[in-house]
């Protein structure tokens, strides 16, 4: 279970940063987004316009008829150009404001999340590690077609628009797929027991064994469990508050009482992995240095890609890969009708 709230974390941060870089960094959407001349004077004609918040496509039909008769307006105008498309947000807002920010990144969360239980049902393909990153690029390699494709078809955006998405998306995925791949515990293929042969009936009685009687055993009363992931999430909850933040509508706050929130629940959370988990690289190296080929360690610990060479006594270190030191979660006394109390509700007496 530690491995794989780790494995959605590590996805979902190495995403969101990627997408920080992809935007305000490199100039990958600097090229096919553009800027309108004397954009002032068409804000200023939209806002005379007074029109709601939503989705404004031009040409427009109005119905169906008009969409097949030749002598429409809209057909003659969607045959001339231009055709374009207006997303509306009536009431402005914060640029690159913490709200956003923070909701950018439970989105990647829960993406994360998603690809790391679709992975853990790859069954074989998940023994390889090279292959569990494949299939969560390939998640990204789907979202691109049928979604950025499809506006390109349908709405009609700029191919360099949305190739610069597509890229996007399939290395940000690749890229979090080498994060969860790193973490993620490889699938157990459980091999089934030969049922015996039962000798035949004329014999059976010859061979079977005569009864005995059983010994005295003391009966043990069976302690109550409680589900590791229930555990987990109640320690995160004690200690940093997360399920209230995750739970609490946003909208009744600002930006900065939100900002300050979420600081001190990533640091607390945060200790709380350190103190159950402590994560630490498979080859305490930085990527891309020469490292001596290990002897006798296992493909799940490390992987050895490229062309084999038996002359070959060192290489390139491409992920350093993750390991737990330790997976120490705390131990449950509880009641079995407790087992599923996450955080106790609190009454004051006045």
């Amino acid at each position: 279970m530690a491995r794989i709230v780790s494995a959605i974390l590590a996805g979902a941060v190495v995403y969101y940063v990627w997408g920080m870089l992809a935007w305000m960094v490199l100039p990958l959407h600097n090229a096919s987004v553009n800027e309108l001349p004397d954009q002032q004077s068409m804000i200023d004609d939209i806002r005379a316009l007074n029109l709601d918040s939503g989705v404004y496509v031009a040409p427009y039909a109005a119905d169906s008829a008009s969409m097949t008769d030749p002598n429409s307006a809209y057909l003659k105008n969607h045959r001339a150009g231009p055709i374009f498309s207006l997303y509306l947000r009536k009431e402005g807002a914060e640029p690159m404001g913490m709200s956003v920010l923070l909701t950018s990144f439970v989105i990647d969360l829960l993406a994360s999340g998603l690809a790391v239980l679709l992975l853990l049902g790859m069954g074989s393909c998940s023994q390889n590690y090279w292959c569990r990153v494949g299939f969560v690029a390939g998640l990204g390699v789907f979202v691109a077609i049928v979604g950025h494709l499809t506006y390109w078809n349908w709405m009609y955006f700029p191919w360099d628009y949305t190739l610069a998405f597509i890229i996007d998306v399939v290395v940000g995925w690749t890229l979090a797929g080498l994060a969860i791949a790193a973490l993620i515990r490889p699938g157990v293929v459980v091999k089934q027991e030969k049922t015996p042969t039962l000798p035949p009936a004329s014999t059976a009685e010859s061979v079977r064994p005569k009864p005995q009687a059983p010994a005295s055993v003391p009966v043990v009363a069976k302690q109550p469990t409680r589900n590791d992931a229930i555990t987990l999430l109640a320690a995160l909850q004690r200690e940093a508050r997360f399920v209230d933040i995750v739970r609490e509508p946003l909208g009744d706050y600002t930006d900065a009482q939100i900002g300050a929130a979420a600081r001190d629940v990533l640091r607390d959370c945060g200790s709380v992995l350190d103190r159950f988990f402590q994560l630490k690289p498979v080859v305490d190296q930085e990527d891309g240095a020469e490292v001596p080929l290990p002897t006798g360690a296992s493909a799940s610990k490390v992987h050895i890609t490229g062309t084999p060479n038996q002359d070959a006594s060192t290489g390139v270190l491409v992920h350093h890969g993750w390991e737990a030191s330790q997976c120490e979660l705390p131990t449950w006394t509880g009641t079995k009708s407790d087992a599923m109390v996450i955080a106790p509700a609190e009454i004051e007496v006045k």
